[in-house]
């Protein structure tokens, strides 16, 4: 985390950030990101990260342009994929939804992939959504 950040607010570029982290997670991934979220863990890859507020410490905490608290999650790309960090503050509800739409069309393009239902079952309980 850099301390200098491009908030997203509007659904439009909240959804092309979320594009990007299914794109680095979905297929091998997925599972595993799976398994931390039921945790309340946060899970990335490269350049795209999703944390809870249990993930970062008082440093990373006081670079944020406003606080993570216990129910949102913080998505986050970085360099090299932009110049300044971009991120996204999304309630549980709402992190839950975009997991439960590139859960199915997972499972629609890998029926053998059933694990991920009753994965995605443990994240929204662990929600409590």
């Amino acid at each position: 985390m850099s301390g200098e950040y491009q908030v997203n607010e509007s659904k439009e570029d909240i959804d092309k950030l979320m594009l990007t982290y299914f794109n680095f997670i979905n297929g091998k991934y997925l599972e595993k990101a799976l398994k931390s979220f039921a945790e309340r863990e946060g899970y990335g890859q490269e350049i795209v990260f999703a944390f809870f507020q249990s993930d970062l410490d008082e440093y990373d905490m006081a670079q944020l342009p406003r606080p993570l608290d216990e129910k949102h999650v913080l998505i986050e790309l970085g360099y090299p994929a932009v110049e300044i960090e971009q991120i996204a503050f999304l309630d549980f509800k709402t992190f839950y939804d975009y997991l439960d739409e590139n859960v199915k069309k997972e499972v629609e393009n890998k029926p053998e992939k059933t694990e991920l239902t009753g994965l995605l079952a443990e994240v929204k309980r662990s929600l409590c959504v």
